[in-house]
């Protein structure tokens, strides 16, 4: 059953994007051991799919529909999880945690890369 409005009135079916749906067959074929997890329905969301490469790379996209998430996966040959019910690996927060530290060295770099080019005139 999907989500219903305020008044009781189930909301239409979005369907999904086909740009969308070439992303994750894009981005699966380029990574190995990826897996897809469901993300449910909310309020002001439509189910997406969220793939996690085996070294916590990952993707996410909304997918329209459960049908859709389930007959993506199996296209791709991909074990999907219920990301409600398993959560998400431990390596996509690992993945997280050091693309950011990357992230504010660079940003913290360039700073002062700045800064010297705007001591040197």
């Amino acid at each position: 059953m999907g989500i219903r409005d305020l008044f009781g009135r189930r909301r239409p079916r979005v369907p999904a994007d086909p740009a969308d749906l070439d992303h994750l067959r894009r981005w699966c074929s380029t990574r190995v051991g990826v897996e897809a997890f469901l993300e449910p329905e909310t309020l002001v969301s439509v189910p997406g799919l969220c793939l996690v490469a085996f070294d916590g790379e990952w993707t996410r996209r909304p997918v329209g529909d459960v049908g859709t998430a389930r007959k993506l996966a199996s296209e791709l040959g991909l074990p999907l999880s219920d990301a409600t019910v398993t959560g998400y690996p431990q390596r996509m927060r690992d993945y997280e945690e050091v693309r950011i530290k990357r992230e504010r060295r660079e940003r913290a770099q360039r700073l002062r890369d700045q800064m010297r080019e705007a001591d040197g005139r």
